[in-house]
């Protein structure tokens, strides 16, 4: 096992829920490994709405 740092930039539709937002977060997360911990570090809007958002995570990743 290992850990490494991760950014991810993801959009976030205007017409989804907190709870919808965390877990679409999360399920793009798990595609790099296991989230140990995760913060959005910086937001911005979109001109066809909704929010582009950055992920800074701390990953587990197994084998190799």
């Amino acid at each position: 096992m290992r850990i490494e740092s991760l950014q991810l930039q993801l959009a976030l539709p205007a017409h989804r829920a907190a709870s919808d937002w965390r877990r679409r977060i999360l399920d793009h997360l798990r595609v790099h490994g296991e989230p140990l911990r995760w913060a959005i570090t910086s937001v911005m809007d979109l001109p066809e709405g909704g929010s582009e958002v950055v992920i800074e995570a701390v990953m587990l990743q197994h084998g190799g």
